[in-house]
């Protein structure tokens, strides 16, 4: 499903991703784990055409997506949300989902000026998907709520929502157990595992909560100062040296 070739990306003298290969198979659930400043979200950010690398491409289904603009990116089926909640806070829960919605519209300027048959179809389509989506995420009876006014793990669930909105073959979770509490999370662990079971979507999951990354990952990459140091099942990765050194301990890997 993707691929990740000698990715190298820096800032001036930082090197922040160093020659990183990752190949994630399809239907999968592949986690990107490490320290603080390891490198793992300006990953995503070159996956998803917010970076160009200096080195490397990437590939979607054996085609490249790297140097590409991040809404042909979408477009190709590459979905995300951020570390940081990225909501359109003053707008309903609803017509978040609506943006996402847009990528895939078919209309042009002119159809929504003079509300042609073809923009009138097409918004129709994308709230009755909208309607779904909120149902599917279990957020349905949030739906004319402002986002800025949803607890914590729902706007989370929220994010994942609008991420699902562009019809994504490629999901990409940055941290979205951040904050959440003990139920929040078991919450989420099950909203993934459904997206990957029932929608067939391959999920790539950067996440510090090690209990999840540990439970619902097929595969973990770990990531250190930029380099992938291991690779490995949940189990080959708990029990890798330089994994625990980089934990500052093997009890870090067991929360």
């Amino acid at each position: 499903m993707l691929v990740i070739e000698n990715i190298t990306k820096k800032f001036g003298g930082l090197v922040a991703v160093d020659d990183v290969n990752i190949r994630v198979a399809p239907k999968t659930i592949h986690s990107i784990i490490g320290p603080n400043g390891a490198g793992k979200t300006t990953l995503f950010n070159v996956l998803t055409g917010v970076y160009k690398p200096e080195h490397g491409i990437v590939k979607l289904e054996g085609h490249r997506i790297s140097g590409h603009l991040p809404e042909h990116i979408a477009a190709r089926g590459v979905g995300r949300t951020f570390q940081n909640i990225r909501l359109f806070g003053s707008m309903k829960v609803f017509e978040n989902v609506l943006v996402g919605l847009h990528v895939h519209t078919r209309y042009t300027y002119f159809d929504a000026l003079l509300h042609t048959p073809r923009f009138v179809r097409g918004e129709d389509s994308a709230r009755t998907k909208a309607i779904q989506l909120l149902d599917y995420t279990g957020l349905s009876h949030r739906a004319e709520e402002l986002a800025r006014n949803l607890p914590y793990g729902e706007q989370r669930r929220l994010e994942i929502a609008r991420a699902l909105a562009v019809q994504p073959k490629l999901l990409l979770l940055d941290e979205p157990a951040a904050g959440m509490n003990p139920s929040e999370s078991a919450a989420l662990k099950d909203l993934i595992r459904k997206i990957r079971g029932e929608l067939g979507i391959t999920i790539v999951l950067i996440e510090h909560h090690m209990q999840v990354v540990m439970e619902i990952s097929d595969r973990i990459t770990v990531l250190d100062y930029g380099k992938k140091i291991a690779e490995g099942t949940p189990a080959e990765v708990r029990d890798n040296p330089e994994v625990i050194e980089a934990y500052l301990g093997s009890s870090a890997l067991k929360k």
